[in-house]
């Protein structure tokens, strides 16, 4: 799940031409298409599993392997403006969590070919995003865990999390109006939707065989 809208950001992202606002446009189609697929429906609904939870964790941790060189690429890239990639990777988590369920990272999963530097922000954007509206899978998971956060802290806000989307924000604002990439940005922010959502669509679908 993504979660950039307006009432989430600094008042630089409200602006009809902001650079955010370009890039929600330009994937809006394909971003709704990912909310609605039926592996976060139980979670949603209070009603999940710990195998709905499983199944959710591997698409995560196939899409952040699939993604890694370009998140890494679109950090560094960001660094100079004030981003910095998570003290605690993506990976580490999920990977914690699923042993906390019993269960072991997907195997086999391919490494994406980094993008261009301007693709790979438009990567880290959906990234960010992402983790800020995973605040709402993470209360969801109330309803299974209680108060524990064992097999959930993927999900888990980080404690700077406002301060940090604030950065983001900035930063991704002033990446593409220096250099002119709107273009590339939104190109590489619709690779990664449709990244995420070919991981999830796939997680889904093999736990039905």
């Amino acid at each position: 799940m993504h979660d950039d809208r307006p009432g989430n950001s600094p008042a630089v992202g409200r602006e009809r031409d902001s650079v955010r606002g370009h890039l929600r446009d330009s994937t809006a189609e394909i971003h709704a298409s990912l909310e609605g697929l039926p592996i976060f429906s139980a979670v949603l609904a209070g009603r999940a599993r710990t195998d709905d939870v499983v199944r959710l964790l591997w698409a995560y941790h196939a899409f952040h392997t699939f993604a890694s060189l370009n998140l890494q690429l679109g950090y560094q890239e960001l660094e100079g403006l004030g981003v910095r990639a998570p003290a605690s990777g993506p990976l580490a988590l999920l990977a914690r969590d699923l042993d906390g369920l019993g269960a072991r990272p997907p195997t086999r999963i391919a490494v994406a070919q980094a993008s261009t530097r301007p693709q790979a922000v438009g990567w880290v954007w959906v990234v960010e995003g992402s983790a800020l509206g995973a605040r709402v899978i993470h209360r969801a998971l109330d309803s299974l865990f209680g108060e524990s956060q064992e097999g959930r802290r993927f999900f888990q806000p980080l404690p700077d999390s406002g301060t940090r989307w604030r950065a983001v924000c900035s930063g991704i604002e002033n990446y593409g109006r220096a250099r002119d990439a709107l273009g590339c940005m939104a190109a590489g922010a619709h690779q990664a939707f449709a990244c995420m959502e070919r991981s999830l669509k796939h997680a889904y679908d093999e736990s039905l065989t």
